[in-house]
């Protein structure tokens, strides 16, 4: 244990080392204005060298990326993306059936009521009772309804933002919405849904419903306050939707009328803006769905001031170009400003990577982009629900072939196609990484594509499996599953996690969750291939170093062994530029720490557990103290919860992970795996007894032929990655959910060591009197003793 703590110590000074200390002041930043214009359900499918020649244009010289705008509800519309964009954080606009008590709803202004009356200039809102917003109707679905009642008025924007701020959804982000307006004092705004993100107390704010047609008064409206909102609404009035849905929620005809006046419109303010003095800095974003539409990636353009040329758009929220946030777009005007950012904006500034192509040529990637996330986000729950049932029935065709009570015989015939199936759902976990190997997203039908390619990948998977030279031994075909599981996920991080994006068990950037590293199903699925794949190369290892000093080398061997293969595991699983995975390290290095203990003979005590505990939460405090000292623009989520920590932000991070356990433990389909595999668990590893039921008892001396130094081993892995399991599921907002995944691998592994124990091909479970040095290994039918 000493041992490892210097190790640990040293590995963490190696790190600190490595990392970039505090960056200069930003130059060639710096803009006397800032223009965001904001257009609800603009994608990159739209833009377009003869429909949208201006966006074209502008694309064709600046930064562009592909925006998640994503909110504090999993369908972000109108007010919603407004409210994000205003706070730097995720937020929402209520409901009327989520509003209890009533929060009186926008209206339109009173005749003669001048626009920044009352809440205009700051005003406190108004006290009366306010009469409500259009009432829902059938025909209005998923953000039609905000579409209406932005389109009634928004007469007292600060009754809005108010309504906003009371929402659950919001204070569960820590969202403090229209801090925007508040760090800068003065916004014009145009369009009445873009008063959400700016109106607050005390705030100088000059609203118009649309932009002048004369361009000097259009020039004149842009200069007096150093930042404006634009909202170009024509794509949210662009048809009734059709009955059955549409990709972006309007009608084809009517969306491309609407895009030649959204084009036009932002011609006129890119000429508006050539004609002002100093530095503006333009800001085109995408900032909702529209209608019915379904979430998807939007457009984000930026030019000006720090944005000089082509080149894709990144942040340090997302730490992978060319994705950014609505909840960026804050941060950057901030910046922009040279105004400080408040302590609730979660987002960070944008920033410019190289490496573009040509603007066709982004544009296409930007639109692969999209229909990979897309599919993914629409995928996953059915990919969910069939990796539940394929374990399910893995485990009742082992019950059925292997036997359930103690007088049944097992069905020769049906082994090799039990070991075969366990193998293949085995393989199923690492083989959604491995099929964005393949350019399914090229495909004319992507959701087809995809499930094409996780066939032929878990197929190559079971092929490794079963046809290389390890196919002799017991063990070889499940070792070589969690070795291509382990090899991986390992190859992936080290190569920019391009697997884990739009892998079905990784993640995509609609849901915002992650951009880059390790996801939380991730880092359970490592953590248990990798405890395991260790248990078995470390006692293999310790056994090669001999007995001849009663055993100490061997198990000084195997603790090194372990102790180096969990330190690899941190720095993968939490360094900023690999896993960044907070609560993975919290995870990993306990259970490998306990695993040592099991192997090495050391004797696991309270004391001891807490200490292993302890190792985990040090060495996850230093990594994140590290990136904490990191320039704020360039910190990963590690140290921006260092920074809440310090602000008082943090609770809010805590208790919305344990809601999202929460929610997970109940409505996810992944928490179905946790019965299947306590089923599993109780067949595969009961013993003899009670005498009408048995099972295999892989943890028990001889169970399914093993000899006790192997059921040691066995014993020693699981329980290290029960350890570690656990740990995960307490700590992050995945829950349950991290178990389950790791399970989809461990269960069939075991019934595949059940199906094939010696005992059950005609060798005696009951001959295991030989040398203990010596493995007997079955092979299709035959055993030979190594």
């Amino acid at each position: 244990m000493r041992r490892a703590a210097v190790l640990l110590s040293v590995l963490l000074a190696l790190l600190a080392l490595g990392l970039p200390g505090s960056a200069a002041a930003d130059d060639g930043r710096r803009a006397d204005r800032v223009l965001v214009v904001g257009v609800p359900g603009l994608v990159w499918d739209d833009v377009d060298p003869g429909r949208t020649p201006a966006l074209w244009e502008l694309a064709d010289t600046s930064p562009v990326g592909a925006v998640s705008v994503r909110a504090a509800r999993s369908t972000t519309c109108l007010l919603d993306g407004w409210a994000t964009l205003g706070a730097g954080n995720r937020a929402r606009f209520p409901a009327p059936d989520e509003m209890l008590p009533m929060v009186p709803l926008p209206t339109v202004p009173l005749p003669g009521e001048t626009p920044d009356a009352p809440g205009g200039s700051g005003a406190a809102p108004s006290q009366e009772p306010v009469p409500a917003g259009p009432p829902a109707s059938p025909e209005l679905s998923h953000c039609g309804l905000q579409e209406r009642l932005a389109e009634a008025g928004l007469a007292d924007p600060l009754s809005a933002v108010r309504a906003v701020a009371e929402d659950d959804a919001s204070a569960r982000f820590g969202a403090e919405p229209g801090a925007l307006g508040a760090a800068v004092g003065c916004a014009t705004v145009v369009g009445r849904a873009a008063a959400l993100a700016v109106a607050a107390p005390g705030v100088g704010l000059t609203r118009e419903d649309a932009l002048p047609a004369d361009p000097a008064a259009l020039a004149a409206l842009l200069e007096p306050c150093p930042l404006t909102l634009v909202s170009l609404d024509g794509l949210v009035d662009a048809g009734v939707p059709a009955p059955e849905g549409s990709e972006t929620g309007t009608d084809p005809v009517s969306r491309e009328a609407a895009l030649a006046a959204v084009d036009e419109q932002v011609a006129r303010l890119r000429a508006a803006v050539d004609t002002l003095p100093g530095e503006t800095l333009l800001l085109v974003q995408g900032v909702s769905e529209v209608n019915d539409g379904r979430p998807q990636l939007h457009v984000g353009i930026a030019s000006g001031p720090g944005f000089p040329g082509p080149g894709w758009l990144t942040s340090a929220s997302t730490g992978r170009a060319p994705f950014t946030q609505l909840i960026d777009v804050a941060p950057t005007v901030l910046r922009a400003l040279d105004l400080e950012q408040p302590a609730s904006v979660n987002g960070q500034p944008l920033t410019v990577a190289g490496g573009r192509p040509a603007t066709a040529e982004a544009v296409a990637e930007l639109e692969r982009a999209n229909t990979a996330a897309v599919t993914h986000h629409r995928s996953t729950g059915t990919f969910f629900t069939a990796l539940v049932a394929v374990q399910a029935a893995v485990v009742v065709l082992g019950v059925l072939v292997l036997g359930l009570t103690r007088g049944a015989r097992p069905r020769a015939r049906l082994r090799p196609v039990l070991e075969l199936a366990a193998l293949a759902a085995a393989a199923l976990p690492v083989a959604t990484y491995l099929a964005g190997l393949l350019p399914w997203e090229r495909a004319g039908s992507p959701r087809w594509a995809l499930a094409g390619a996780l066939l032929v990948a878990d197929a190559a998977v079971v092929a490794v499996a079963v046809l290389g030279p390890w196919r002799r031994r017991r063990g070889g075909p499940p070792l070589a599953v969690l070795a291509v599981t382990v090899g991986t996920l390992v190859a992936d991080v080290l190569t920019g996690s391009s697997l884990e994006l739009d892998g079905l068990l990784g993640y995509d950037a609609i849901v915002a969750g992650r951009f880059t590293g390790y996801g939380n199903l991730t880092s359970g699925l490592l953590a248990a291939a990798a405890l395991g794949g260790t248990a078995v190369g470390a006692t293999a290892a310790g056994r090669r170093a001999g007995r001849d000093d009663g055993g100490r080398r061997a198990r000084r061997v195997t603790g090194v062994v372990v102790v180096g293969a969990g330190l690899a595991g941190v720095v993968l699983v939490g360094a900023p530029g690999l896993g960044r995975d907070f609560g993975g390290v919290l995870a990993v290095l306990p259970g490998f720490l306990l695993l040592a203990m099991l192997l090495t003979g050391v004797r696991v005590t309270a004391v001891r557990l807490a200490a292993v505990l302890g190792a985990g939460v040090v060495a996850v405090g230093t990594l994140a103290f590290l990136d904490w000292l990191r320039p704020a623009a360039e910190r990963s989520h590690l140290g921006r919860f260092v920074e809440q920590l310090l602000t008082g932000e943090a609770w809010t991070v805590v208790s919305r992970k344990a809601s999202a356990n929460v929610g997970i433990l109940l409505g996810s389909a992944l928490a179905w795996m946790l019965p299947v595999a306590l089923v599993a668990a109780v067949w595969l590893v009961r013993g003899r007894r009670p005498a009408l039921l048995r099972g295999p008892g892989l943890l028990r001396d001889g169970g399914s032929g093993l000899r006790p130094a192997d059921a040691a081993v066995l014993r020693a892995g699981l329980v290290a990655a029960a350890l570690s399991l656990a740990l995960g599921a307490a700590v992050n907002d995945s829950g349950v959910a991290l178990p389950a995944t790791a399970a989809a691998l461990l269960v069939p592994l075991l019934v595949t060591l059940a199906t094939t124990a010696p005992g059950r091909r005609g060798v005696p479970a009951d001959s295991r009197d030989e040398d203990p040095d010596r493995v007997t290994v079955g092979s299709r039918g035959s055993t030979w003793n190594a």
